[in-house]
């Protein structure tokens, strides 16, 4: 069973006042909204039944003598930006304190930890610096099952059909650094391809493709033009001498930063 992600932003998170600021809610995930999804599916719309959770929270949380929930709370994923693992992230940032559905969303309460990394994470989501939340599972049941070969693609007309996810499991949730995205708010992404992808990128490409992530760049030039591939030492100032990939990088890697950047402007164009 595959994996997927999904993102949302911070909008409603909040740190409980009256204590000593560690305990955060936030929603992992809306319901009944209808969202574009670009992924291993294919193109098309996304609801998430409010009942999709029921059975994976009955089996995650606190029963008998275990007295904590078996879901992991971890900063992206436990992952670098660029997707592949991170020994520092692969600890748990925080603790469920609970995790329950309402009738937005499911809504996760959380206890930070006293470590660096959590204290480094609270600081960012408190100044705004970090703006998304996602978690990880697998979609169990659907309706429809199974996508065709190929993937779900519009039809003559441009409808886009509608996958509703009516049961999922939980893996593991919570902060991600990458930008909330307007209305639907919600990115489909497969990690492990984004991770292959940019495996394929020098240094200094993965940290531009950071970097535009982070800060929402523009993909393209004002006028149109080709986008600028990512600057290397030595390159020139941006203008047409600097609108393609440096050649003295690999095809391969050319090739890899092309893809990735499609994929970048596919989930903008949400």
């Amino acid at each position: 069973m595959e994996q997927f992600m999904r993102s949302f932003p911070l909008e409603d998170i909040r740190v409980r006042a009256g204590g000593d600021g560690r305990t955060v809610e936030a929603y992992a995930a809306v319901f009944d909204t209808p969202t574009e999804i670009h992924d291993q599916d294919g193109h098309y719309l996304e609801v998430i039944d409010r009942r999709a959770f029921e059975r994976t929270l009955n089996q995650l949380a606190p029963a008998g003598s275990r007295s904590t929930w078996r879901v992991g709370v971890f900063y992206n994923h436990g992952r670098t930006l660029w997707g592949t693992p991170s020994e520092r992230g692969s600890m748990p940032i925080g603790t469920p304190i609970e995790v329950k559905t309402d009738s937005r969303g499911l809504l996760t309460i959380t206890r930070y930890n006293k470590t660096e990394l959590a204290d480094e994470v609270l600081e960012n989501i408190r100044e705004g610096a970090i703006t998304g939340q996602s978690f990880t599972g697998s979609f169990l049941r659907s309706d429809p099952g199974r996508a065709p070969r190929g993937g779900w693609r519009a039809d003559s007309g441009g409808k886009l059909r509608t996958v509703r996810r009516q049961e999922i499991a939980l893996k593991e949730y919570g902060p991600t650094p990458f930008p909330a995205y307007p209305d639907a708010a919600v990115i489909g992404v497969r990690a492990e391809q984004a991770a292959r992808l940019l495996a394929d990128l020098p240094p200094d490409e993965r940290m531009r493709l950071v970097d535009m992530l982070r800060t929402g760049t523009p993909l393209d030039s004002p006028q149109g033009e080709p986008a600028a591939g990512p600057p290397a030492t030595g390159d020139p100032e941006p203008g047409s001498a600097a609108e393609d990939p440096p050649k003295r990088h690999s095809a391969r890697q050319s090739i890899a930063w092309a893809k990735t950047r499609a994929e970048i402007k596919a989930r903008r164009a949400l």
